[in-house]
């Protein structure tokens, strides 16, 4: 296990802001070496896979790995021979009262919640989370009140994802733990709710500051310039997907305070996020991002987006996520804005729309939630039809039926809609292929077709 003081850790997250582009490049492959290094002592999968590295290599020399592979080699790929997939499968599934437990004394674990298949479960060993607090604490959040999410100050509510393992529902527990005596300053509403639900709630809890995922935010500031929604923030934070510098713009006039954004993934961690301005800014002294062309060759720095990313957390030493395949479009830019100096990141995608269905206006966040996780499904795709009819598409794991698992799916999700008073809404599934965004060239989690 890899440990660093926490003293250590904030200096080394300052020390980078100060670097010059070329000493950041520089201090990036001296990590990446130490990295790679470690994973092929430690590793018996990556051991494996470099066996015919060099000590001398570059980046593009390692191979690049992907979601299913590293799944099926779990046990090879984590460099602690304690751990295997039962073990953090059990500790991210345990009972709520041990929440505050770490995973053999001395781990966290997640699993990642997304729009792609499996979800990946994620140890994080004390160095890669004491480095990924302080690029949160001094980068997205030091321009804010270093208070704004501490529950013993302020009356703090998000909006999430609310399910065992899920990274901010993780994180939020945690939070709760350590500050016992506090929980009603602290207010935590489900994706799955409806509109109107997390309207009234946040009307009747008058929240300080406020975080949560970027479809939601967009819907809830709409729902606050309506005068639907009348809460005073000092600050709010927003995470996992993709806000543009529109949107960005619109929260900030909506809620009229600070807003930070962080484009992150459970693998990868704090990747790029803003510094008190709208642009991402890539954290390129901690994590690599390489832009990919369809058949995943490095495209480098230019004006095309990118088909893909491969992402390598320079901090994980538990868990190595290196050259890791990821299906985000991007762009960097180089250029230095007079906000920060590193560099630009910009991506298209991973958004979770808002759609309106029977007249009633949902988050898809909370059909990604149900679909996400369940057994059998893959890939998945919910087409819009007509005003009243979602269609659910998707493939299946060998030894399942299209009819068993997106017919039990739709079942859930009509009970969901019957619940949240839209009964006219209808969900049926189909056996078409999945239906790839014109834009980006992605599928979609959801599209509406005329």
């Amino acid at each position: 296990m890899k440990t660093i003081e926490s003293v250590k850790a904030q200096q080394l997250v300052a020390d980078g802001m100060l670097l010059s582009e070329e000493e950041r490049k520089h201090v990036q492959q001296e990590r990446l070496h130490e990295l790679v290094a470690y994973a092929r002592q430690h590793s018996p999968y990556f051991a494996k896979l470099y066996a015919n590295q060099p000590e001398d290599f570059h980046l593009t020399d390692l191979p690049y790995t992907e979601k299913s592979a590293l799944l099926e080699n779990y046990d090879e790929w984590v460099t602690d021979r304690e751990l295997n997939l039962k073990i953090v499968l059990d500790y991210i599934g345990r009972d709520e009262s041990r929440s505050g437990e770490l995973l053999l004394d001395k781990y966290t674990a997640l699993r990642t919640s997304g729009s792609c298949g499996n979800p990946m479960p994620m140890v994080r060993d004390d160095h890669r989370n004491k480095i990924h607090a302080q690029l949160i604490g001094q980068r997205l959040c030091g321009q804010m009140d270093p208070d704004f999410l501490n529950i013993r100050k302020n009356r703090v509510a998000t909006v999430i994802h609310t399910s065992n393992g899920a990274s901010s529902y993780e994180a939020a527990k945690r939070m709760l733990k350590a500050n016992p005596g506090y929980e009603d300053n602290f207010l935590c509403l489900s994706v799955l709710d409806s509109i109107e639900h997390i309207v009234e709630e946040l009307n009747r809890f008058q929240p300080d500051s406020m975080t949560g995922y970027p479809s939601v935010l967009i819907r809830l500031a709409m729902e606050q310039e309506k005068g639907n929604l009348h809460i005073n923030l000092k600050a709010l934070a927003s995470s996992a997907e993709m806000l543009s510098e529109e949107n960005f713009h619109l929260i900030q006039r909506a809620f009229r305070c600070p807003v930070a954004n962080n484009y992150c993934m459970t693998e990868g961690g704090e990747i790029a996020m803003t510094h008190n301005c709208p642009h991402l800014h890539l954290n390129e002294d901690w994590i690599i991002v390489e832009p990919v062309d369809k058949d995943k060759n490095p495209m480098g720095e230019t004006a095309e987006w990118s088909e893909g990313i491969l992402i390598t957390d320079l901090s994980n030493y538990v868990q190595p996520i290196i050259r890791y395949y990821v299906n985000d479009v991007v762009r960097i830019r180089r250029n230095q804005l007079p906000c920060c100096a590193l560099p630009q990141l910009e991506i298209r995608g991973r958004v979770l729309p808002t759609y309106t269905l029977a007249g009633k206006t949902f988050t898809a966040a909370a059909l990604v939630t149900k679909a996400e996780v369940w057994e059998g499904l893959t890939v998945y795709q919910f087409v819009q039809t007509d005003d009243n009819t979602l269609e659910l598409r998707g493939q299946c794991q060998a030894g399942y039926t299209l009819s068993e698992v997106l017919g039990t799916l739709c079942r859930q999700i009509q009970t969901y809609f019957n619940e949240n008073n839209a009964p006219e809404a209808r969900i049926t599934w189909s056996s078409k292929p999945l239906m790839p965004n014109r834009q980006g060239g992605k599928i979609p989690i959801y599209i509406r077709v005329e």
